[in-house]
């Protein structure tokens, strides 16, 4: 297969992100780290022509974003028209809204809800992504919530998030063989324990087995690997950027 592309997710860069100004200044800064691939997730409230402009000024590519569960329930036309203004087809959900999670009813609502969207989606050409976190991972009825996400949404993708598999209780290397197929854009988010509390680290310094979830990614059909840091506690966060990219790379150079 052809090689993976590389990225960030801007979830990492929000606060860099939170006007044109700075969305420019995050692109360019990724544009002389030798980085084209981005998810757009947790940006200012910047227009999307705007967006649109920045993104083929620095030519990036956009894998993949994480917009409202309100907006692809009540404003699809406008989000697929936003996501063509940027030439990308996955639009995703960040996390199950609310507290749907805490009852089996309340994810089967959301199942019921994700097949509408995703099939309206498919229609205009657009695909239907979810990004883990941990709480799929609860168990109702004898059932995994992600399981039935797998089951019962048959043309949802998925973005999976290996440190949130980690903390979930699986091995993200494993897991993700579930998701064959299914699965563009895999974020790769490292942990380090410090005082015996888990911590997000830069990609590549920590303690996950990333090497391991390269190689799933390979044999899956992955097309994109994103880094991805919630917190980037003591660095600047481009300095945990570029080292979390450099990681990134040096993964999949000894991956090959």
């Amino acid at each position: 297969m052809n090689d993976i592309k590389l990225g960030v997710q801007l979830f990492t860069l929000r606060d860099k992100c939170k006007d044109a100004e700075g969305f420019e200044e995050t692109l360019k800064f990724l544009d002389d780290l030798g980085c084209n691939v981005v998810q757009i997730s947790g940006i200012g409230d910047i227009h999307p022509e705007k967006v649109a402009e920045l993104i083929d000024k620095y030519k990036m590519d956009v894998c993949v974003t994480h917009k409202p569960y309100e907006r692809m329930k009540n404003d699809l036309d406008a989000l697929i028209y936003e996501h063509n203004l940027i030439n990308c087809k996955n639009i995703g959900i960040g996390a199950m809204p609310g507290n749907v999670h805490e009852s089996a009813e309340g994810v089967t609502g959301f199942i019921v809800k994700c097949n509408e969207i995703a099939e309206k989606m498919k229609e205009q050409g657009k695909q239907l992504c979810y990004h883990n976190h941990a709480l799929e991972f609860e168990v109702y009825d004898g059932l995994r919530t992600f399981e039935r996400l797998i089951d019962e949404v048959p043309l949802l993708h998925f973005i999976p998030d290996t440190y949130w598999m980690q903390v979930g209780g699986v091995n993200p290397a494993e897991y993700m063989k579930k998701l064959k197929g299914r699965v563009e854009v895999c974020h790769f988010k490292d942990m380090r324990i410090v005082n015996n509390q888990q911590r997000f680290a830069e990609c590549g310094t920590g303690n996950l087995d990333l090497d391991s979830c390269y190689q799933t990614c390979k044999e899956i059909g992955v097309k994109y690997i994103v880094i991805e840091q919630d917190l980037c506690y003591e660095k600047d966060v481009f300095d945990s950027v570029k080292i979390g990219f450099e990681g990134l790379k040096r993964i999949a150079e000894r991956n090959k």
